[in-house]
């Protein structure tokens, strides 16, 4: 009994002129084939079945419901290789339909690699889901390939891209979660080893990958130093210098400038790649240029100079911060919001700045 594989399904109502001429629907015949199958053990299915079908219906059913046929067999051995596998049995009830439907080696072949193209690709694919491939998965793979009789070319091509597309999926996620750590450096590489992929990243993936690096290592190991071309406090160590910075404010006083949460489309990071925020400010015109010169970041204070003229934010004046792709929006404790906006080194910046105000590293 097939009942788990075909459904029985109604047969289609005789009209009144078929009736009367003693004719029926031509499509019942696919239909009690169907309900055969449903109801009795393959093997015990017959020629002879058929035939009484052909003449029933007056019809040739291997000749005009070919495609039905051909259906009728793919869901046999659908059925059959749910487990992956295809035991004696199953292949004698496979060899019967292909020789009851008058099936080719050709169609057959066919049907099996449509199928089993499916089934490997899953099965691959959760293979490789750890990112490994232990010696007990590779036979079992290569017991799948033979039993679902896929050309070797074809087995290698999904091999192939299963691996890749799993490497992928893992620098994906990399890039999604915005760092890259020296952990997930060598488990990246140790997953390209055990599934012998190569990592050929294309030119954008591995500058993000290689800016993921640098992102990782201003949030979690010692900030560096440098000589800043300025005076500063005998207590004071400067951590970055950004030419080109504009500095800009709201117009107006703070009780009438514009009400906006951010006045730039923004991300938790301060690098999100391309296409995922603006650079551009939402409201230009609420905004007026207060000073343009270099931005240097100390453990107490930022500082913009351009000549003689100085900009000063101390870092304890700082409520929180909005980084977005070119600057940093800062919101100050009871004064005006203030946009710092460059084209370099805006995302060492933010996430420097960000850093010593959630850990108290400024004095």
């Amino acid at each position: 009994m097939n009942g788990r594989v075909y459904e029985i399904q109604p047969l289609i109502a005789r009209s009144a002129m078929q009736k009367l001429f003693g004719q029926h629907p031509e499509k019942n015949a696919v239909i009690e084939l169907n309900n055969l199958l449903a109801t009795q053990s393959i093997y015990t299915i017959s020629s002879g079945d058929l035939e009484q079908l052909n003449q029933k219906y007056k019809l040739n059913l291997k000749r005009e419901y070919r495609l039905n046929l051909e259906e009728f067999y793919a869901v046999y051995l659908n059925h059959c290789l749910s487990d992956r596998r295809l035991d004696d049995e199953e292949l004698q009830d496979l060899n019967h339909l292909k020789l009851l439907f008058g099936l080719d080696d050709n169609t057959v072949n066919k049907l099996h690699v449509k199928l089993g193209e499916k089934i490997y690709k899953q099965s691959f694919a959760e293979a490789v889901a750890d990112g490994n491939l232990s010696d007990e998965e590779k036979q079992f793979l290569r017991t799948l390939e033979n039993t679902l009789k896929l050309p070797k070319e074809l087995a290698d091509k999904i091999a192939f891209e299963a691996k890749r597309n799993f490497v992928n999926d893992f620098v994906s996620k990399i890039v999604s979660n915005n760092s890259l750590s020296p952990k997930e450096e060598q488990e990246l590489e140790q997953i390209a080893r055990n599934l012998n992929v190569q990592l050929k990243a294309d030119e954008q993936t591995r500058y993000h990958l290689e800016k993921l690096k640098q992102y990782w290592a201003l949030e979690n190991l010692p900030l560096r130093t440098i000589e800043p071309d300025i005076v500063i406090q005998k207590s004071e160590v400067c951590y970055l210098q950004v030419l080109n910075v504009n500095w800009y404010e709201p117009k107006g006083s703070r009780s009438n400038y514009p009400r906006y949460p951010s006045i730039f489309s923004s991300n938790t990071k301060a690098y999100v790649g391309p296409g995922r925020n603006q650079s551009r400010p939402q409201n230009a015109e609420a905004l007026r240029l207060i000073n343009n010169g270099i931005l240097y970041l100390t453990n107490k204070r930022i500082i913009l100079t351009h000549g003689w003229n100085k900009s000063i934010i101390r870092l304890n004046d700082i409520s929180r911060t909005q980084p977005f792709t070119e600057g940093v929006e800062i919101h100050k404790h009871n004064d005006k919001n203030i946009v710092l906006q460059t084209s370099q080194n805006a995302d060492v910046f933010a996430i420097l700045l960000s850093r010593s105000l959630r850990s108290g590293e400024q004095y």
